[in-house]
């Protein structure tokens, strides 16, 4: 483990190490039985005391993920029913001949995206884990079409590469479909990317290096912490409101340190589903100006409005439609509702910002895939898309009417979750004393599936949360599932 220690920081030597330990134990980088270094071996190495190393063993075996035995040594604890990764390759002792790799140093801070996603469930498990709709509401019929019409038009392109930036003629055509979002560019500020995530890893890389502040709001989507992490950034959480991140706490937090860079979700959150109001947008915009902080824009799920609440026309604007300075960077993806097997999204930005972030690309992967670029063209200038998501939405709004009634009539009030008012989740509180963590394994072995609410915290995290998504199944699956999560539930809090 490299353990990055700020000694000017604010936040205690040892609880900075605690920290890096237990987020590498929670996303499943330490895994249970691993050994951990002595006390003496962990004050040399990272040059604290033996107090301050004792302490920290005896804080990380309180919250469960340790345990020290006595002339043996300290050991994971096992922390999680997640299973990751593949088989272990023993030998005919049980002995694993990879031993000696936990004596490679690596630089990986935490990974929980990865030990959540990497979960190897059984085909007949009710998967509410998922960020993605149904393949039964994926535009199948239009992307065939598209791939087809591609095929004839563009057979080069099998064996051509992509510029750095992407395809041309498909940045046109994202430019009119963004533009009908309501967000105006040009297709020399669009920057193809292999989804969000690598737009999130190139903002990451790019900009925030060992000790710059970057503020996100919390919870908060677990693969930009990571990401963040990744970059041994210092990242700020900053929780949130009705209205969204709360900007007194970002004014005072500018007071004391200089920040670099805010991460928002601003239209559905992930996870809470949650929408920054259009006072708050503007707000944020006009802290972020008074004191030189970029913000980066992650909109994957502005499609996704239902008309049981707030329409497409009456959703907030991105904040890089109100920017006028330039310090917005958009994220949009298209996974969430059009093709999540493609992995295809765009980065928007402006000056020199754009020209940093598009020689991080080049040096990233040389250019997206060129043939899926092409295969999408049509898809893009097909005028029925437009429909598609009308319709799509339509049949979202009952699914997620469906949610809050079986939830309303069949869960203990002493659980609390908000009205869907779009995108694909559901942010559900649990009692202080009951941790979604420890319930998950009990929701396998019922056969369903969903994340705990501890992934999306990038410092300690609150246990009592659970996010479903409620997209992911067919029809006839849904109640089933809502179901036995009711029952798992309703059963806790009878017998905490």
């Amino acid at each position: 483990m490299n353990i990055s220690i700020d000694r000017h920081s604010k936040t205690s030597i040892q609880e900075q190490i605690k920290l890096e330990i237990a987020q590498r134990i929670r996303s499943g980088l330490l895994e249970e039985g691993c050994a951990l270094p002595s006390v003496r071996e962990l004050a040399h190495c990272l040059n604290i005391s033996l107090v301050t190393a004792h302490r920290v063993y005896k804080s990380l075996e309180k919250d469960g993920l340790i345990k020290t035995i006595r002339g043996k040594g300290t050991f994971v604890k096992g922390h999680s029913a997640i299973q990751n990764g593949a088989p272990q390759d023993n030998d005919q002792n049980g002995v694993s001949p990879y031993n000696w790799h936990v004596s490679i140093q690596d630089y990986l801070p935490r990974a929980s995206f990865w030990s959540q996603s990497s979960v190897r469930l059984p085909a007949q498990f009710l998967d509410m884990a998922t960020a993605s709709i149904h393949h039964s509401l994926f535009p199948v019929t239009m992307l065939q079409e598209s791939i087809q019409e591609a095929l004839q038009k563009y057979p080069q392109a099998l064996g051509s590469r992509s510029p750095y930036q992407g395809d041309p003629e498909l940045l046109k055509q994202i430019c009119n479909y963004l533009a009908s979002q309501g967000i105006p560019t040009q297709p020399h500020q669009l920057l193809v990317t292999n989804g969000t995530q690598q737009g999130i890893d190139l903002f990451a890389r790019t900009f925030l290096g060992p000790k710059d502040v970057v503020a996100m709001e919390t919870p908060c989507f677990s693969g930009a912490i990571d990401a963040f992490r990744f970059s041994h950034a210092v990242i700020q959480p900053i929780p949130i409101d009705d209205e969204g991140i709360r900007i007194d706490i970002l004014e005072e937090l500018a007071t004391q340190t200089k920040i670099k860079a805010i991460y928002t979700v601003p239209t559905y959150q992930n996870p809470t589903g949650a929408i920054m109001s259009f006072r708050r947008r503007k707000d944020l915009l006009e802290f972020a100006e008074n004191n030189n902080i970029l913000i980066l824009e992650d909109d994957p799920h502005r499609e996704l409005a239902f008309s049981n609440s707030l329409s497409a026309t009456k959703t907030p604007p991105t904040l890089i439609s109100l920017d006028r300075s330039g310090r917005v960077i958009y994220l949009k993806g298209f996974s969430k509702f059009l093709f999540p097997g493609l992995r295809l999204g765009v980065m928007v930005a402006h000056g020199t910002i754009f020209n940093r972030l598009l020689a991080a690309k080049s040096i990233s992967d040389l250019g997206s895939p060129l043939w899926v670029q092409k295969a999408l063209i049509p898809l893009f200038a097909n005028p029925q898309l437009v429909t598609f998501i009308k319709n799509l939405n339509q049949k979202l709004t009952a699914r997620s009417s469906l949610v809050s009634k079986s939830l309303t009539e069949k869960l203990h009030p002493g659980f609390k979750f908000k009205k869907i008012c779009g995108g694909m989740y559901l942010w559900l509180t649990l009692p202080p004393e009951i941790s979604a963590d420890d319930l998950l394994s009990t929701a396998h072995n019922q056969g369903i599936h969903y994340l705990p609410g501890s992934i999306f915290y990038p410092g300690e995290p609150e246990l009592n949360h659970l996010r479903i998504c409620w997209t992911n199944l067919s029809d006839a699956d849904l109640p089933k599932a809502l179901d036995i999560l009711c029952k798992i539930l309703n059963q806790a809090i009878v017998n905490p």
